[in-house]
């Protein structure tokens, strides 16, 4: 008894000694850099997290920033993440493959030929145009965008790493809706404006509206397939929780065409899964356009609500812009990054008035983008003819690898063929949301933007390469 007495002083008093050391380790970086210490903590967090959690921790972080500190915090910051998000896709990338060209996963013979096919129209564009060198910038991005699209499908193994990459984007979605919420509580604007007739659109950290919507018209189909796959409500209070909270990120930032595609893609998913369902939304849409058209306060309502009179007269005048810039350079366009310096020559109203100034304002925010807020407008005035047919190509390529995707796992794990569903629906609203903007797709935007649907694109590539049984063997093995 004696014995097990000693042991157990022994044991305390080995305890003791380690908090001790522990406190001594502790005490000194406290002392050392005192008011610092804060800035300290979060990188001491970080490499406890990524010694935990290896690589998907990385990635994780990675994809958050790349979404939400790139926006418009600071330059600076904006370029630091870009180093550093860089450099740790690029040393993951290395590791895994190395320099063994061989290696390298490959893409489908159809998304090559697209990608060849919009560069060189582009490049054509270029030297055609009286801005040759207006389109250097936009080059340089669209590399940066697809180099960073491919490593992050080259860095897919399974199932479980892809569900990680669009976890992510949950999170971005999460902090998108939460910031604005603060700065709903935080600012001049009361609920009830929100209702009025001219409503504002709240977002913060990502001020273009309809970029920070495109997280949510991501993220709301996937959780949508993974309810019809779950059958308890208890299965179920994650999906639904983050349903109602991107909701209110919705209401407050009010885009049209983020509505029109979810609602779409929602459409998709049940008339792949649920068929029943799909006539059942059908017929409650329809009910509802039915009221709203003919009951004049819900028509009211719903005009106020979506902004419909103003935001058609926007676009009227935008596309009648474009078209017009159509009509006088119709075979090469008026070249990649020229819009900034031909949509003057083409203003449909005097430079002081109210849409004057309105239009210079988003010509200012956005660097000079095209404003066309169309995605076939947008390439066929930059980029004439071929421009509209390249653009005309993109959705053609994305349909086909996704249905033969589809039919390839249609008697697959459901878990897997219900998640495969979603994808397709999210990349197919973000097409569809592109015929009222020109965002979230290609070309407009960048990295921010429009990587979202490359990365759901390269999921459904990894899907539609690897045979059902080869990647359930994979999953299987992880």
């Amino acid at each position: 008894m004696v014995n097990n007495l000693i042991k157990l002083l022994d044991i305390e008093l080995r305890d003791l000694q380690s908090l001790f050391l522990v406190s001594l380790v502790l005490s000194i970086p406290a002392i050392l850099l005192g008011d610092y210490l804060i800035i300290l903590l979060p990188l001491i967090l970080f490499l406890i997290l990524s010694f935990s959690f290896g690589e998907k921790f990385i990635v994780v972080l990675i994809v958050v920033s790349l979404f939400t500190l790139v926006g418009d915090i600071s330059r600076t910051l904006r370029n630091i993440v870009y180093v550093i998000d860089f450099s740790l896709l690029g040393y993951f990338f290395l590791r895994k493959y190395g320099l063994n060209f061989n290696a390298y996963p490959r893409i489908p013979k159809s998304l090559q030929l697209f990608l060849a096919l919009y560069f060189s129209v582009m490049i054509v564009s270029s030297l055609m145009s009286d801005y040759p060198f207006a389109s250097i910038g936009i080059l340089g991005n669209q590399i940066a965008l697809f180099v960073i699209a491919y490593v992050f499908y080259s860095l897919i193994s399974n199932l479980k790493d892809i569900k990680l990459i669009f976890s992510s984007i949950y999170l971005v979605g999460i902090i998108l809706v939460s910031s604005s919420l603060i700065a709903l509580s935080n600012g001049d604007v009361s609920l009830l404006d929100i209702f009025s007739p001219n409503r504002p659109r709240v977002s913060a950290i990502i001020t273009n509206i309809e970029a920070s919507t495109n997280f949510y018209v991501v993220a709301f189909p996937l959780l949508v397939s993974t309810l019809l796959l779950k059958n308890t409500f208890s299965e179920k209070k994650l999906e639904y929780f983050l349903l109602i909270y991107f909701a209110i990120g919705l209401v407050l930032t009010m885009s049209r065409s983020a509505l029109i595609g979810i609602t779409f893609s929602t459409a998709v998913i049940f008339f792949i899964l649920k068929r029943r369902r799909f006539y059942q939304l059908l017929s409650g849409i329809t009910v509802l356009v039915l009221m709203f058209v003919f009951v004049q306060p819900l028509n009211d309502l719903l005009s106020t609500f979506l902004r419909i009179e103003s935001g058609m007269s926007a676009r009227d005048y935008i596309w009648k812009m474009s078209i017009d810039m159509i009509k006088d350079h119709v075979i090469f366009g008026v070249g990649p990054g020229a819009y900034k310096y031909e949509m003057f020559n083409y203003f449909p109203y005097m430079l002081n008035d109210w849409w004057g100034r309105l239009f210079i304002y988003f010509n200012e925010v956005t660097g000079g983008a095209n404003l066309s807020h169309n995605f076939f407008l947008t390439f066929f005035t930059d980029m004439g003819i071929l421009g509209l047919f390249t653009a005309i190509i993109l959705p053609i390529v994305y349909l086909r690898i996704g249905i033969k995707t589809l039919r390839k796992y249609k008697n697959d794990l459901p878990e897997r063929y219900y998640f495969i569903v979603g994808l397709f629906a999210a990349g197919s609203s973000i097409i569809v949301r592109n015929f009222l903007n020109s965002i979230g797709l290609l070309y407009v935007g960048g990295i921010q933007t429009d990587l979202p649907f490359w990365l759901i694109f390269g999921s459904l590539v990894f899907f539609y390469l690897h045979p059902s049984k080869t990647v359930e063997a994979i999953t299987g093995n992880n």
